[in-house]
């Protein structure tokens, strides 16, 4: 599932129905143990399942939302999902808008970055993360260094030109971040506050028109 592009059938493997799943839930919001549910890493056939069948006894277990991944680097939320959830008003609570820091720009210096960011104090610990966001790959580093020159050439921090992207997707609702100081939340804080112009739009997708999603 995560980074997978291609649908391989050899890769399916036995899981607990929707039925049971959906029931499992509607009873846990009758119990008032939660509130509403919310799928994660999920497929456009996943979630239409899933809304499919709580149409019919479980009514109460709607999904409501979706976490997936979403930032510059990675859009495949827009090829499919983005259409079934405007359609069935679900919204979409993305996350690694910072493309796990490398949109910060903070690991394309000669050192890779400060000692303690999480890619350098953890290596080799986020297997998938590391796959997917690798800057040894030429494409992804190139598309990662054109959209920090974009947010340096419009004033603004690299950190609040991705915010401010995830963010103006109409059907994003939030941003699933992590930051570990104060100045780190206080640029996503100011990522909320960007309004980014046509012009500023229009750069982006020109580089995602060069390098369309190079970590899916």
């Amino acid at each position: 599932m995560f980074g997978e592009t291609e649908y391989d059938e050899s890769r399916i493997y036995s899981s607990v129905s929707f039925e049971e799943q959906l029931a499992a839930l509607d009873r846990a919001i009758g119990a008032g143990k939660i509130r509403y549910i919310g799928l994660s890493n999920e497929t456009p056939y996943g979630l239409m399942k899933f809304l499919h069948v709580a149409e019919g006894d479980f009514v109460n277990a709607r999904t409501i939302s979706v976490q997936n991944c979403y930032n510059l680097l990675c859009r495949n939320f827009d090829s499919g999902m983005a259409e079934c959830c405007h359609h069935e008003r679900v919204s979409l609570l993305a996350y690694s808008p910072l493309a796990m820091g490398i949109l910060t720009g903070k690991y394309l210096s000669v050192g890779r970055g400060p000692d303690d960011a999480r890619l350098n104090l953890f290596k080799g610990r986020y297997a998938e993360g590391e796959s997917r966001y690798n800057l040894s790959n030429g494409i992804i580093r190139k598309a990662t260094e054109l959209y920090v020159s974009i947010a340096e050439k419009h004033g603004v921090h690299p950190v609040s030109l991705a915010i401010a992207f995830v963010l103006r997707h109409p059907l994003v609702a939030s941003a699933v971040f992590g930051a570990t100081k104060l100045w780190q939340l206080e640029e996503v804080l100011n990522g909320c506050k960007v309004h980014l112009s046509p012009e500023i739009v229009a750069e982006i997708d020109e580089v995602h028109s060069a390098f369309p999603n190079p970590c899916p």
